[in-house]
């Protein structure tokens, strides 16, 4: 059953919610009476669960909403009873231990004075007479039926309007009148339900909100989801793994990235509380911590959820594009899986295609009818206790290094790319070739600090580049016994546990580190690119080198862009990456390299960081 808006969300809360805080107290009953008086705060909080449980019986949101179906009124009884009793044995047990737990008290005078109700009492108070006017408005639920106690002490109407009301509306069906009788009474208990939990229990939300998908995401995702937060994860592209699933492998063993990929994905198959949302980024930040209200916006796909990745539509257009996979260097179908350990499995459609013949093929060649042609962007609204921006980086544009030539050939290429060629889904099977012939590099130089260190472009150092240009040195002398490689680096760092594997490469006599940081390249008469700089150790000697391939060690930029409209956006540093937990209620934090240039190792460990803080946020801690 579908429930709009508020009450979906009601409902979702309060089945997932009350069944595990009514275990709790239980569990926490049968403990020693740490739930009784002796522990207050845990008491409010039990007392709190119940009553919401009570608020939940007494709206009956779902089934006034589903009015009609015959089915309902078993299937809502049913869960009624076996919820109440659940919720009776747990204060049965509470009351048993702490009549254990408590010494004998002594009598207490009567006294004639009220007692002071206390700040949960009148939260509770509110909190029923908001549900009973709103259950009042409603007409006491679905037919058949009348709800809890609170229901009973709702206002009757006499029986001349009763009369009235049969004679001329159908049973179970409202008059526009009462429809905005009763959506007024609904808004107002809402309201005054969440103000009032706010007053006492601070984050009116505990949803988490992860935005990116990469690495970093993900795991933020995943850890915050498993302690039972609930956890909305979005992605701007059309499947998760950001960066990484676009390498051949990692550090720190060198592994392929679909191994660790691939159990996160089945992780976030396994958990109810994580919702996946691909395509969709977010246009607006308002509010503070505990009551963030986000702005969405969602890409069509034009292939719906129903996909099963057949791959029928693939196979009847001839429309290629650019494979943004792989960063242009080849074309891929206008539809497409983006790669081959896509997750979710199912295909995307480029909007080039939209309006074409092409599109009418795609269409007729699904037999299951999942295409959508009409699709079109969608908006949409979320309310989130916290949130982690895990957005990733994007690689420093190497047509900004205008003395390095890359845009004036090809076989000038960015680390990014060295990773794709290598890769065995990438545009050349895994093999590495000279992108302007397809041939073979003999001799390769590897440019430390493209555009990094340099206060015309990137001033700080990105972690991850003289890393990545070791490996790639390994992948070429891997490929290739004979084939030479030459590194031009300031300093290589290769911090930590990465400094044997330096050692390893070093000890390689196919690759030379060259202590320069070269001037500028040219192309010479054959097409090879030239690079020009000066050697400063030993008698600074000034070289032209030729090459057959050139990869430049371009750093990273962070991908949320520095100037946003966002009402509460998150604080930045000069650089762009999010300082974090910085904002003016501590509601928002950082993982990955969203915070700050990181390699994988780093970046899991700052989600892992970051989901403990946004669930301190949500608990207001």
């Amino acid at each position: 059953m579908q429930t709009p808006g508020f009450l979906g969300t009601f409902i979702k809360k309060s089945e997932d919610l009350n069944i595990r805080k009514f275990t709790d107290m239980k569990i926490c009953a049968m403990s020693g009476g740490k739930n009784t008086k002796t522990d207050p705060l845990y008491n409010q909080s039990a007392r709190y669960w119940v009553w919401q449980f009570e608020v939940w019986i007494t709206m009956r949101m779902e089934a006034f909403c589903m009015a009609g179906d015959d089915d309902l009124e078993d299937e809502f009884a049913a869960f009624e009873r076996e919820a109440k009793e659940a919720a009776a044995k747990a204060q049965e047990e509470m009351a048993k231990n702490a009549k254990k737990a408590e010494p004998a008290a002594e009598p207490v005078a009567a006294s004639d004075e009220p007692e002071e109700e206390d700040e949960f009492a009148a939260f509770e108070r509110e909190a029923r007479e908001a549900a009973a006017a709103a259950a009042s408005s409603m007409g006491g639920g679905a037919s058949g039926g009348t709800s809890s106690a609170t229901a009973s002490s709702a206002p009757k109407a006499d029986d001349k309007a009763d009369e009235e009301e049969e004679d001329d509306t159908p049973v179970g069906v409202l008059s526009d009148a009462e429809k905005a009788e009763r959506d007024a009474a609904q808004a107002a208990a809402v309201k005054t339900i969440n103000k009032a939990s706010k007053a006492l229990f601070g984050a009116t939300s505990q949803t988490i909100l992860v935005v990116g998908g990469g690495i970093a995401g993900v795991t933020a995702a995943i850890e915050a989801a498993e302690t039972g937060y609930d956890v909305i994860l979005l992605e701007k592209n059309s499947y998760l793994g950001g960066r990484v699933t676009r390498l051949n492998r990692y550090f720190p063993k060198l592994c392929h990235p679909s191994c660790g990929l691939e159990i996160n994905y089945q992780r976030i198959k396994n958990n109810r509380n994580l919702k996946v949302m691909t395509m969709t980024e977010v246009v607006g930040v308002s509010g503070a911590k505990g009551d963030y209200k986000v702005k969405i916006k969602t890409a069509p796909r034009f292939i719906d959820e129903g996909c099963n990745g057949c791959g029928s539509c693939s196979n009847a257009v001839e429309t290629t594009v650019d494979n943004e996979y792989n960063y242009g260097m080849d074309q891929i179908k206008a539809v497409n899986l983006p790669h081959e350990h896509a997750f979710p499995m199912k295909y995307v459609m480029s909007p080039d295609v939209i309006g074409t013949d092409d599109a009418d093929k795609i269409k007729e060649a699904c037999t299951s009818g999942h295409v959508d042609l009409e699709a079109t962007a969608t908006d949409g609204d979320l309310s989130v206790g916290a949130i982690i921006w895990a957005t990733g980086w994007t690689p420093y544009d190497s047509n900004k290094l205008e003395h390095y030539s890359y845009s004036h050939s090809a076989d000038i290429i960015n680390n990014v790319e060295m990773e794709r060629l290598a890769s065995p889904d990438g545009p050349t099977n895994g093999k590495i070739l000279k992108p302007s012939d397809g041939k073979e590099p003999k001799r390769i130089a590897m440019i430390q600090c493209a555009g990094s260190r340099d206060i015309n472009h990137l001033p700080y150092c990105s972690m991850i580049c003289c890393l990545a240009s070791l490996k790639h040195a390994a992948y070429v002398r891997e490929q290739y016994p004979d084939a030479e490689v030459d590194i031009y680096y300031i300093d290589i760092r290769a911090h930590d546990k990465m400094s044997s594997f330096y050692e390893r490469v070093k000890r390689d006599a196919k690759v030379n580190f060259i202590k320069s940081k070269p001037g500028h390249i040219t192309i010479g008469a054959d097409g090879r690119p030239l690079i020009h700089g000066e050697n400063t150790i030993g008698d600074r000697e000034i070289y032209d080198e030729a090459y057959d391939l050139v990869v430049l060690a371009t750093g990273m930029e962070p991908s949320l862009p520095l100037e946003t409209d966002f009402e509460a956006a998150p604080e930045r540093d000069e650089y762009g990456f999010v300082i974090n937990g910085s904002d003016s209620d501590n509601g928002q934090f950082a993982a990955g390299v969203a915070g700050g240039p990181f390699d994988v190792a780093l970046s899991t460990q700052t989600a892992t960081a970051s989901a403990l803080k946004a669930i301190q946020a949500v608990r207001g801690n």
